[in-house]
C-alpha cells in the first residue's frame, strides 16, 4: 500500500535521462604537419641540384704559374754550432727569382763522408730569421719572401750522421709553396 497515492512507482531501475553536450571541434594537427612536411620535401626537390654543375677546365692562360726549386737560390751559407749536443744550423740568405710570394721552402741535406760517400739525407724547413738580433725565427708563411726579395734564412738540424765530413751538406731544394703576390 502507498503512503502517497500521487506518485507511481514502477518496478526495476530507473534511467536518468543523458544530456547531449556538444563536442568541441579538434585543430587538425595531424592534417597540418602532413601539409607542412609535403612542403618541405617540395622545396628541397626544386632547391637542390638535379646534376653536378659542369666546370670546365683551366685552359693553359688561366693556370697559374707554379713555384719551383729554381726561383729559390741560397747564398752566404755557413755553419753554426748549436750550444746542445749534435745540433746545429745552416744560415745564410735566400733570393726569390720567381714571380710569387714564397710561403715555404723545403730542403733535402746530403751528408757526406771524407771518401765523399753519402751518409745520410735529411729533409728539413727554411725558416726566416726574425728580428735584427737573429735570435729567432718565424715561418715563411707569415712573412713570405716577395719576388726578386732577399732574406735571411735559418735551417736547424737536431743531429749529424757519425763519420759526416764536417762540410756543408750538398742541399737540394725538395719542395716549394708560394701564392700569387
Amino acid at each position: 500500500m502507498a503512503t502517497n497515492p500521487n506518485i507511481p512507482q514502477r518496478p526495476g531501475p530507473h534511467e536518468v535521462p543523458r544530456l547531449k553536450v556538444p563536442k568541441k571541434k579538434q585543430f587538425p594537427w595531424p592534417l597540418i604537419a602532413l601539409i607542412i612536411a609535403a612542403a618541405t620535401l617540395v622545396a628541397l626537390v626544386l632547391w637542390l641540384p638535379r646534376t653536378p654543375h659542369l666546370m670546365r677546365a683551366p685552359s693553359a692562360a688561366q693556370v697559374p704559374a707554379q713555384p719551383t726549386g729554381n726561383q729559390v737560390e741560397f747564398t752566404n751559407l755557413k755553419m753554426t754550432p748549436s750550444t746542445v749536443g749534435h745540433a746545429f744550423y745552416l744560415e745564410g740568405t735566400l733570393v726569390n727569382h720567381g714571380a710569387t710570394d714564397i710561403t715555404g721552402v723545403q730542403v733535402q741535406a746530403t751528408f757526406s763522408n771524407a771518401a765523399g760517400q753519402v751518409l745520410e739525407t735529411q729533409t728539413r724547413p727554411v725558416e726566416g730569421v726574425a728580428g735584427s738580433s737573429g735570435a729567432q725565427t718565424e715561418d715563411l708563411t707569415k712573412a713570405p719572401v716577395k719576388p726578386n726579395e732577399t732574406r735571411p734564412i735559418r735551417i736547424a738540424f737536431d743531429r749529424f750522421p757519425d763519420g759526416w765530413n764536417k762540410q756543408l751538406p750538398e742541399l737540394k731544394v725538395s719542395e716549394v709553396t708560394a701564392h700569387a703576390p
